[in-house]
């Protein structure tokens, strides 16, 4: 059951997405030179915008992924340090396939669950951000429900100190978006990056269900492409202005 507080939040975000910005676009080749993408879980980003990082490596990009948590609380019944190890391997074999080195890997650390209580000024962070001195950062946007996913978004406003451009991506919550990626040439690359976090489409089989969201965001938009990626695309000052103003 969708709760109505939901429903207003959807409604008074898609107004302000086409109040600040002038329509969806799509586009095949994403922007940028220096990337990061945070996830607060591994799998997160390749579920949010595994194809559309394979793109930026196809196009020569120096791209960085943060990992906020191990994901040690994401298997059942299984000790959360092994959990965390797995799932750290899991991520290496993963970010394989995006081509995406595992020199180009960070950790945080953060407690899986709780992220929201470890959000405030973070210099393991803060000199994360300054290594990778990205122009691009992709990150769950900040309507997702799930709360580390949230959390990501503040832990993010509290740090950040040069501005960036963010494209904020979708994992268990679409988003109304202003920017397609459309990632129909690397979509078998994307399919092999998830089947790496097999630990996690074990607990929850979502293979199918971000493989055709991705279908679905690609075919509201025009019969072709096949597959794209969905985000909203801004600068820093746009975005932490919308996530503001929906609270």
């Amino acid at each position: 059951m969708v709760k109505k507080d939901d429903l207003r939040l959807l409604f008074f975000l898609s107004q302000k997405v086409k109040s600040i910005f002038s329509g969806l676009t799509m586009v095949d080749k994403p922007d940028g030179h220096r990337i990061l993408v945070i996830a607060p879980h591994p799998d997160d980003e390749v579920i949010g915008c595994g194809g559309t990082i394979r793109l930026h490596r196809r196009l020569g990009h120096h791209v960085s992924i943060l990992y906020l948590s191990d994901g040690e609380r994401g298997i059942k019944n299984m000790n959360p340090i092994k959990t965390a190890e797995l799932r750290r391997i899991e991520a290496i074999r993963s970010s394989g396939h995006l081509d995406v080195p595992e020199e180009n890997l960070y950790h945080l650390h953060l407690r899986d669950g709780d992220i929201i209580n470890q959000s405030g000024t973070n210099y393991d962070f803060r000199s994360i951000l300054e290594k990778a001195n990205p122009d691009i950062i992709y990150l769950p946007s900040f309507i997702e429900t799930h709360r580390d996913h949230y959390a990501a978004n503040i832990l993010l406003k509290n740090n950040l100190i040069k501005g960036a451009t963010i494209s904020a991506y979708e994992v268990w919550t679409p988003l109304i978006p202003n920017r397609l990626v459309n990632i129909s040439s690397v979509i078998e690359d994307k399919r092999n990056a998830l089947l790496e976090h097999a630990s996690q489409l074990k607990e929850l089989d979502y293979l199918d269900a971000a493989l055709s969201l991705n279908r679905y965001r690609a075919a509201m938009f025009r019969k072709e492409p096949r597959y794209a990626e969905a985000f909203i695309y801004c600068t820093s000052v746009q975005y932490f202005e919308l996530m503001m103003s929906v609270e």
